[in-house]
């Protein structure tokens, strides 16, 4: 009696059975903080890096945010300790642009829906194999807002690429902000007063009612949306930069000096960060180098 004859395989399956398997790269279970979600994902090694690349993917319940590296007037910063890592000399985590958010209270610097922090690795000398350790600490809001903790523990050292990984990576890192140039979008200046700059007091605040910086920007032709956010030296508790003027290619924040720290140096350091269209650059300063006037 003659067998029956199996149909045969199709070309595509047959090609994808003969490939050699390659490893995924790794990422760790979700961890959900209430409206929030989780989790490590790493691209998996590369030609230009033996442990890859590696970020944090946040994503969130409708109607909830959580804070950039500064929160703004209110809330909980963003943070992440990478001790404990192996094969890897050094990691730090980078913000893509945020967003503002305002309540009859205070402005706040958040993200919505999804955000994916990536973490600028620095390889290790090492067998090859290398683990990220990452304790973050972070705060979630809608009606309430909620401290959030999570530890991650993933290995690096995948063979393969996982795609979707390196995708959301890499657009993500096309939204960092760069160093700015001399086009726009870029801070053209800003201006203290000699009372502001009086107002320093000892313990290293400026607390002045009335001190403020007037911040001036350039903007690229045809500019839409754009948003500024301050960053201070640590244990700074200073607002949102507010638009006052805009008017052709030159917008004018201001933002109010009390609440920005010094640093132990005696430097008073601010970071800001312009955003326009999506376009960010970020920009440093040291408010003691400013003339007054």
């Amino acid at each position: 009696m003659a067998s029956a004859r199996r149909p045969a395989l199709p070309a595509v399956l047959i090609a994808f059975l003969l490939c050699p398997t390659v490893a995924p790269a790794a990422e760790t279970e979700w961890q959900t903080v209430a409206g929030a979600h989780v989790r490590v994902i790493a691209s998996g090694s590369q030609d230009t890096s033996p442990v890859g690349d590696a970020a944090i993917q946040i994503r969130l319940d409708p109607g909830w945010h959580t804070y950039w590296r500064f929160p703004g007037e209110a809330g909980i910063p963003t943070t992440a300790d990478f001790a404990g890592s192996t094969g890897i000399d050094g990691a730090r985590l980078r913000f893509p642009p945020p967003q503002t958010y305002s309540d009859p209270y205070s402005t706040s610097i958040v993200y919505r829906d999804e955000v994916v922090l990536p973490i600028d690795l620095e390889a290790g000398k090492t067998d090859g194999s290398a683990t990220l350790r990452v304790h973050l600490v972070f705060g979630v809001c809608r009606e309430i807002c909620v401290p959030g903790e999570a530890r991650f523990e993933l290995p690096l050292n995948a063979t393969g690429s996982d795609f979707a990984a390196r995708m959301a990576i890499s657009s993500a890192r096309l939204t960092l902000p760069r160093p700015q140039g001399e086009a726009p979008p870029r801070i053209a200046s800003i201006g203290l007063s000699a009372n502001e700059r009086a107002a320093g007091t000892t313990d290293g605040t400026t607390n002045g009612t009335g001190g403020k910086l007037a911040i001036s920007v350039e903007l690229p032709a045809g500019a839409g949306d754009l948003a500024l956010y301050a960053e201070g030296a640590t244990g700074s508790y200073n607002g949102v930069p507010k638009l006052v003027s805009r008017k052709g290619d030159v917008a004018v924040f201001s933002l109010p000096m009390q609440g920005l720290q010094k640093a132990q140096d005696g430097s008073q350091p601010l970071s800001l960060v312009l955003v326009v269209d999506g376009n960010a650059v970020e920009h440093q300063v040291d408010l003691a180098d400013l003339p007054p006037g």
